[in-house]
């Protein structure tokens, strides 16, 4: 019975001895990963924020052509030399600022990518801006015709369906059922 408990007992300490064998190695590995994530978000962010600061610049002529993403991915964007956060801006800003962002988030994934996306869908972005904004917003998106051969907007802003080359209209039926006319228009 003792030779039976000592064999057991050096089974059970091998099993230990293998089990903090592999313990130690999944801390250096979760170490590894934590590093690499820390490299990674440092290789990102500088690319994203110049990117983004690039699109933010066209689309308000130059008036903010400095921005900056901190540790948490939050905006800041310098006026006048000063960083000030998304809150001290206006409503149309601060989703501009975004629709930035978004829009660099969504190039980064291309070109990671190594293929062309076919298509990128905004919805309801022009609301909250002046009609100057809306156009550098419009003339910004058909520079980026080059990265993605569609570019789907969603609105129901009626200025906007004048300035679009193609123009899908979703019309309500007295019955209730919808309908889609389709304009193209050839400029």
């Amino acid at each position: 019975q003792f030779e039976e408990k000592i064999k057991e007992s050096q089974l059970l300490q091998k099993q230990i001895r293998e089990l903090q064998e592999q313990s130690q190695y999944l801390e250096r590995l979760d170490l590894l990963l934590v590093n690499f994530k820390v490299h990674l978000i440092g290789r990102i962010r500088p690319a994203l924020s110049a990117l983004t600061k690039s699109l933010l610049s066209e689309m308000t002529e130059g008036k903010y052509s400095e921005i900056e993403l901190d540790d948490n991915y939050e905006i800041f964007i310098y006026d006048n030399g000063q960083k000030f956060g998304l809150e001290r801006f206006s409503g149309g800003e601060k989703d501009l600022a975004n629709l930035c962002l978004r829009l660099a988030i969504s190039l980064m994934i291309t070109q990671s990518a190594g293929t062309d996306f076919s298509f990128i869908v905004l919805d309801e972005i022009f609301g909250s801006q002046d009609q100057q904004r809306k156009e550098n917003i419009l003339r910004a998106l058909g520079n980026l015709r080059n990265r993605f051969r569609q570019i789907i907007l969603i609105t129901h802003i009626d200025d906007i369906k004048d300035q679009v080359e193609t123009l899908w209209q979703v019309i309500e039926n007295p019955d209730g059922t919808s309908r889609v006319e389709t304009s193209i228009s050839y400029d």
